[in-house]
């Protein structure tokens, strides 16, 4: 078949586009090759400046001068556990949040949904305003019912005396429903309301923790389920649910298995005598299950003549190490030598001062559905180093509450709870998991090896979790190099983009993406709705 001229113009001209493309594409990646060796050039500058003498007094300084910031601020006028400066706070937090539709909208979208669920609403006692709060609800399929309770199979929302309800609350709780294939129970963010309409007090929940709930009951009463055995749980993180009452925040302890004790290794790379003998004598004063100290020797730097006569006074096995240090690849080596169940992989500036961490540890790692297990971790004031990694804070990932005592906006702070990572100063994992998955990643020598290896343990399936076994003091970095590599960071966004880009399930979204717990300034889809 014959081409005609016009045709033939047509294809030269998307010939030439395409040509222009090919050249723009080909310049665009030389410009990010540029770049990226710029990067590496500022990071190595960095780096030196990070590992001067000078500078590493000023952020010792620098450190000190922030735990005493954190004490001042969140401490004094709240007894010690409040990061919200002033009564207005929340007030203003909630003016800025805006939702961008209307009650239209959501009828408009609720006839769109496959299916209406039917919500039973339960009142447990005669409260006008919370009947006044159902009649100002935007979504119509539901019901009230007394004490009665409700039908099988129907979902049930309980509301006490004196509680009232987002005009939008049951159009979300439906809208769970839908999109997530009707989980068994679900669950939403409340706040404390006054006689006069003022709220205050905000509980931002993370998603669902079984480890938290062990704990303490976090999932408050905005509940919403079937009487089925919650199996399968939703978190909605939005104030949708407004107490007439203040309610206490009760811990309890969480009830160890003491039939699931079983040995373990602890891997330390240390270059320095004196620092790995104060964390050894640590150990073996709490330690109460049998375990085999495995310390990796780095030759190339340190006071560490006298090392292995160390660590065998204290019954451990020390594997020397030439080369730059290497978190990754030290750990790696010493996790062939290991022959127990359980590995405990830790810094040498960890001392640890609670009898039955280890208990804690291992009858934790026992449980098949846990893959990792952490430790809370304090500065020696007392104030948080770290408690549960944050994806997406920071530059990839941070920790939340650092330098701080406590928190009334994360409450949850200082207790056993999910996580999506924790810190490899302090990380325990079954052995056979950890040379299934090939161990620490060796792309990432010094940052983030953690991070990656936490990463692919939940893309396995299995749930980290960080704990709470009392005071576990951390000196942080006097025992790896300072500084974060351009190379390692670049190289965790390309494999995990997809989770660093979207909230962590096991955080707040109402909360900024900062170390220092505080309420977000920017406006928020995840509105907190009044």
């Amino acid at each position: 078949m014959a081409i005609d001229d016009d045709s033939l113009t047509r294809i030269a001209a998307l010939e030439n586009k395409i040509a222009r493309l090919e050249q723009d594409l080909e310049a665009a990646k030389l410009t990010l090759q540029r770049a990226s060796v710029q990067q590496g050039l500022l990071d190595d500058r960095l780096l030196i400046l990070e590992r001067n003498r000078l500078f590493r007094v000023w952020n010792r300084l620098y450190r000190a001068t922030a735990r005493l910031y954190a004490r001042g601020n969140f401490g004094t006028r709240h007894g010690g556990v409040s990061d919200l400066r002033t009564p207005g706070d929340y007030a203003r937090w909630i003016a800025r949040q805006q939702y961008e539709m209307e009650a239209e909208d959501h009828r408009a979208a609720i006839a769109r949904w496959p299916s209406q669920p039917n919500i039973c609403v339960v009142l447990t006692g005669d409260s006008p305003v919370g009947l006044q709060s159902l009649s100002d609800q935007i979504y119509p399929h539901w019901k009230l019912c007394r004490e009665s309770g409700a039908p099988d199979g129907e979902y049930r929302l309980l509301l006490h005396p004196g509680d009232r309800l987002s005009p939008h609350a049951l159009y979300f709780y439906a809208q769970a429903l839908v999109e997530n294939d009707f989980p068994d129970l679900v669950y939403a963010d409340e706040d404390h309301i006054e006689t006069n309409g003022d709220r205050s007090d905000p509980i931002f929940k993370p998603g669902w923790s079984p480890e938290l709930l062990l704990s303490t009951t976090y999932l408050g009463q905005a509940i919403m389920n079937r009487g089925a055995s919650s199996s399968r749980v939703v978190h909605i993180p939005r104030v949708l649910y407004h107490r007439g009452s203040r309610l206490p925040l009760k811990q309890a302890a969480p009830q160890y298995n003491t039939a699931a004790a079983a040995g373990l290794d602890i891997i330390i790379c240390s270059r320095q005598v004196r620092q790995i003998g104060k964390c050894l004598e640590a150990i073996r004063k709490t330690a109460s299950i049998p375990n085999h100290i495995l310390v990796v020797h780095h030759l190339d730097s340190g006071d560490g003549r006298d090392m292995p006569s160390c660590v065998e006074r204290f019954g451990g096995t020390c594997i020397p190490y030439r080369g730059p240090f290497d978190f990754a690849r030290m750990n790696n080596l010493a996790a062939t030598r290991a022959t127990t169940p359980h590995l405990l992989f830790m810094n040498d500036d960890i001392v640890v001062r609670q009898p039955g961490w280890d208990h804690a540890l291992c009858a934790t790692l026992a449980r098949a559905e846990i893959g990792i297990a952490g430790f809370i971790l304090e500065y020696p004031d007392g104030t948080i180093q770290h408690a549960g990694i944050v994806t997406g804070m920071g530059d990839a990932a941070g920790h939340c509450g650092r330098f701080q005592k406590d928190s009334r906006l994360w409450p949850w702070l200082r207790m056993s709870r999910d996580v999506s990572a924790v810190t490899g100063a302090m990380l325990g994992m079954r052995s056979d998991l950890f040379r299934k998955l090939q161990g620490f990643d060796e792309s990432f020598p010094i940052n983030y090896n953690d991070v990656d290896l936490c990463l692919r343990v939940r893309k396995a399936g299995l749930r980290i979790v960080c704990l709470n076994v009392g005071h576990t003091i951390h000196g942080e970095s006097q025992t790896r190099i300072a500084g974060t590599h351009h190379v390692e960071r670049d190289t965790l966004y390309q494999r995990w983009a997809h989770v660093l880009s979207r909230p962590d399930p096991f955080y707040s979204p109402h909360l900024a993406p900062t170390e220092r717990i505080a309420l977000s300034t920017g406006k928020s889809l995840l509105s907190g709705l009044s």
